[in-house]
């Protein structure tokens, strides 16, 4: 799959995630996501054209993917770091993925402004029915 910046819309998250360069091992969090890939902010510069792994430890079994480094610019003190996807199906999981953030951050914003203690699953059934129509989809 070839892949050019910005093909993709990009939807911020905060996707915790580690990633693997060469002999580099760090974790971060994804800044956006898209269908085509990801950003995410790191203490290094990465080169463009690097090969990356990428692990997604919130699910089970842990998401794991590979990428290319399409870019890699300096912001303030941070590298922003530009992922393409090398396989097409790793744009579902991401989204899979995203959602799970999303509704663990609902739930805990619920415990935080009402104080209503719900399960992952009472959480998952809310938010599905009040967001997920305005959650991004992804074209096959």
């Amino acid at each position: 799959m070839t892949f050019h910046t910005r093909q993709f819309i990009r939807h911020p998250t905060s996707i915790p995630l580690e990633f693997s360069v060469g002999s580099l091992n760090k974790m971060t969090q994804a800044k956006d996501a898209g269908e085509g890939g990801l950003c995410f902010e790191s203490q290094h510069p990465i080169n463009t054209g690097e090969p990356i792994r990428i692990s997604i430890p919130i699910s089970v079994p842990k998401c794991v993917v590979n990428g290319i480094v399409r870019w890699c610019k300096q912001d303030d003190t941070m590298f922003l770091v530009g992922v393409a996807f090398q396989e097409e199906s790793v744009a579902f999981q991401v989204k899979m993925i995203e959602q799970i953030c999303q509704i663990e951050n609902y739930r805990k914003r619920l415990k935080a402004e009402k104080g209503l203690v719900l399960t992952s699953e009472q959480a998952a059934e809310e938010w599905i029915e009040l967001y997920a129509s305005e959650f991004p989809q992804i074209s096959s």
